[in-house]
Parts: C-alpha cells; sequence; structure tokens
C-alpha cells in the first residue's frame, strides 16, 4: 500500500485546462542590437497548463502548452514555446513565480541567435504566497509585485538582455 502511494505521488496530475492570456511591457536595461538601454517592448503570452508536478516542499511545476512574442517598436521581435511555470514559496528569501521559454527565435534589434531559457520572473514577498495554484485573476496574479523581470542571452557572448516589467494584465477563461 506504501508503494502504491509512493507510485502515485511520482505521476505528475493533470493541471485544469484553462487557456489565459498576460500581457506586458518590458523596457530593456541594456543596448541589444539597434536597440539602446530603455527601449519598450510588448509581449504576449498565451499558455495553457497540461501537467503539475510537485517539486519537493517548496515547489510546483505547471507544464503547459503556450507561446511567447515579444515585439519590439521597430517590428522586430522574439517568440517562444512556455515550456513550465513554477511557482516557490522558498521561506529564507521570497515567493516567486517564473515563466521558461524554450526553443526561442527571433531578430530583436537585428540580433537573430539566442540561448534558451528567456525567462519572465515575478516575486513576491516572502511568505505572501499562500498556495501553489497558478493565479488565474489579476487579483490573484497581483501579489507578484514585489520584482518582475525579464532576460534573454545569446549563446555567443552569453550577452543578457535584462528588462523591467511593467502593467502586467492576466486574463484566463472560466474552468
Amino acid at each position: 500500500m506504501i508503494r502504491l502511494a509512493l507510485l502515485l505521488a511520482l505521476i505528475p496530475a493533470s493541471a485544469t485546462a484553462q487557456t489565459c492570456t498576460l500581457t506586458l511591457s518590458i523596457q530593456t536595461e541594456a543596448i541589444h542590437g539597434t536597440h539602446a538601454e530603455g527601449t519598450n517592448l510588448q509581449a504576449e503570452m498565451t499558455f495553457t497548463p497540461t501537467r503539475q508536478m510537485r517539486m519537493g516542499s517548496e515547489a510546483t511545476a505547471y507544464l503547459t502548452d503556450g507561446a511567447v512574442q515579444i515585439t519590439g517598436p521597430d517590428g522586430t521581435g522574439l517568440s517562444g514555446r512556455l515550456g513550465v511555470i513554477h511557482i516557490v514559496r522558498a521561506p529564507h528569501w521570497a515567493d516567486y513565480m517564473s515563466f521558461d521559454i524554450v526553443d526561442v527565435t527571433g531578430d530583436l534589434g537585428g540580433v537573430t541567435d539566442y540561448e534558451d531559457p528567456m525567462l519572465l520572473s515575478f516575486y513576491a514577498e516572502r511568505g505572501e504566497v499562500a498556495s501553489f495554484e497558478l493565479p488565474t485573476t489579476q487579483t490573484d496574479f497581483a501579489q507578484f509585485d514585489r520584482r518582475q523581470t525579464f532576460q534573454v542571452h545569446t549563446p555567443d557572448t552569453m550577452w543578457t538582455l535584462p528588462g523591467s516589467v511593467h502593467d502586467p494584465r492576466l486574463t484566463c477563461d472560466p474552468a
């Protein structure tokens, strides 16, 4: 019986098949190709969680079907596949939610070679996040307002393009 319980605990649970869209602005914090520091980028992410996996006592991962599109003011941009969302409740530092984007391609500011992952991270005050559930309303998402960051890498120099996230808006269809 104990073996069966352990086996069932290791099998990822299905996540609620609810499609969400996250839109936001990113202000770059470094030069990237033809884009100066301080360039405003627009981003849209659409995702549907497919599997939920508990990752120890402090984290849960949500595998997703999702896509991300980031566009610069000149029409150049990046796209990628949202592979996983992590919800972390770290009692010694801060709670956070990170979106790990893979298969990153594009021509943002004329730069055409990227290294995975591209990351969007949203931090809350330590102890503020009460559950490992994905937020599905703007009110739930608003708890991740301590710090909001973006980063993408290029493989040749491991040049990181950091950015600060502004005005994130989350909408989800009814479950």
